[in-house]
């Protein structure tokens, strides 16, 4: 789920700016979600980000699905990084997901937060892709939100500038 370095500022200029786009849809709907303490921002921007997945053969990765991935996978595993010395990070935003969301919500988000605890915790959570079906980005989001009002003040940007912006 973790990527170790940031985009190579030699990357196609397209994919670029489609990874800037995405994050700033992302970055929304975080915003969205601290402020209406609802699951339904996520789910909302992320329809709006995989619908072009539609029109992809099931051979081909879904470009949506797969640019949504990677974005919130870039910003989980920047807030790792920084969030190293927080060792009850992963329960302090599962609690904060429950207290906010709900426990339906905290409950999937329980299964993609692994990362957020290690780098080996990726591989786990990609077990759960089908289970969770549509919540499972979506749950990627809510842990974005957690940790943006936890450690962030808030600031739905909080994790995408610890990744550097993008």
């Amino acid at each position: 789920m973790a990527r170790t370095s940031r985009a190579d500022p030699h990357d196609d200029p397209a994919l670029l700016g489609a990874y800037r786009i995405v994050a700033d849809e992302l970055e929304q709907a975080v915003r969205d979600t601290l402020s209406s303490h609802e699951p339904d921002p996520a789910r909302l921007a992320l329809r709006k980000l995989t619908a072009v997945d539609a029109e992809f053969s099931s051979e081909e990765a879904p470009p949506g699905w797969s640019l949504a991935f990677l974005v919130l996978a870039d910003w989980i595993d920047a807030a790792r990084v920084a969030l190293e010395a927080e060792t009850d990070r992963v329960d302090r935003a599962l609690d904060w997901i429950g207290a906010h969301l709900g426990p339906r919500y905290r409950s999937r988000a329980r299964y993609t937060i692994p990362p957020l605890q290690t780098l080996e915790g990726a591989q786990e959570t990609s077990h759960y892709i089908d289970a969770l079906g549509d919540d499972f980005l979506a749950s990627l989001v809510w842990t974005v939100a957690a940790l943006s009002a936890l450690y962030g003040d808030d600031d739905a940007g909080w994790a995408r500038a610890l990744h550097g912006g993008g």
